[in-house]
């Protein structure tokens, strides 16, 4: 039965038993439509690995993305700080050569000074002395971020309070302004706001549930009523639509 045939009941009852695992959003295939910045990360990331002798990749998730892009070179390392994920990552990451280590709070990484010559970084919170520290001099840092904008109708719908970001990303300027400070040479910066479309009730809460610091505490039961409000909402236009802000960075440690 597709979603749109089904009730607020039997959507958000299955959204509500539907496992999460990794960063895998293929649940939402069919469910939600979103677009996509100008860049592409994994084409900017692929054509940086092609001469990399020494690649880590900052907060692998489930090791989705940086296994879409093997071979990989000998010396491969990622971390991951949402235990559930280690093993996940651990799993998929380990055939292709991979080193899956567990990162902190603090993001100290765990590999020593000049050790690789790239870092990619795609939606995950790090220190820029740190990254300076592990690359050699000359390497190159690729970070993708999530730009404060994002899903902001999502946390003003639910009263979330945004979360204080570990990073300045409120603009790539900011991004790249810290970036530099702790010492490398900015190459290139862009920006970008798009959109992102639920298409059912269950979509979202599916998506709230994988990413719980969108909206601290949510619950079905605790936000029911605002979950009936957007269920019928998308019944009469057709989805919910909000926000989508993404950084790009790309820097050099100097030679």
């Amino acid at each position: 039965m597709p979603a749109s045939a089904k009730s607020f009941d039997q959507l958000v009852s299955e959204a509500s038993r539907t496992p999460f695992s990794g960063w895998d959003f293929s649940a939402l295939d069919g469910r939600w439509r979103h677009e996509n910045p100008p860049w592409d990360y994994s084409a900017l990331a692929r054509d940086r690995i092609a001469h990399a002798s020494g690649l880590l990749d900052l907060g692998t998730g489930g090791g989705e993305v940086l296994s879409s892009m093997a071979p990989l070179p000998r010396k491969t390392f990622a971390t991951e700080g949402y235990a559930p994920n280690l093993e996940v990552a651990r799993r998929r990451l380990t055939p292709l050569g991979v080193q899956v280590l567990p990162i902190g709070p603090d993001n100290r990484i765990p590999l020593p000074d000049g050790g690789v010559d790239l870092v990619l970084d795609r939606h995950e919170e790090f220190d820029p002395g740190e990254v300076h520290r592990v690359l050699a001099p000359g390497g190159s840092f690729v970070a993708q971020q999530v730009g404060g904008l994002n899903n902001v109708e999502l946390r003003e719908r639910f009263g979330a309070e945004a979360s204080v970001p570990t990073n300045d990303v409120s603009s790539s300027a900011a991004l790249a302004n810290e970036i530099a400070r702790a010492g490398f040479v900015v190459r290139r910066q862009e920006e970008w706001i798009g959109f992102t479309e639920f298409l059912d009730v269950g979509a979202v809460v599916y998506y709230l549930k994988a990413i719980p610091w969108e909206v601290p505490g949510f619950s079905v039961s605790r936000h029911r009523a605002m979950l009936e409000e957007i269920h019928h909402g998308i019944l009469a236009t057709g989805s919910l639509r909000v926000t989508s802000h993404r950084l790009l960075v790309i820097a050099q440690r100097p030679a």
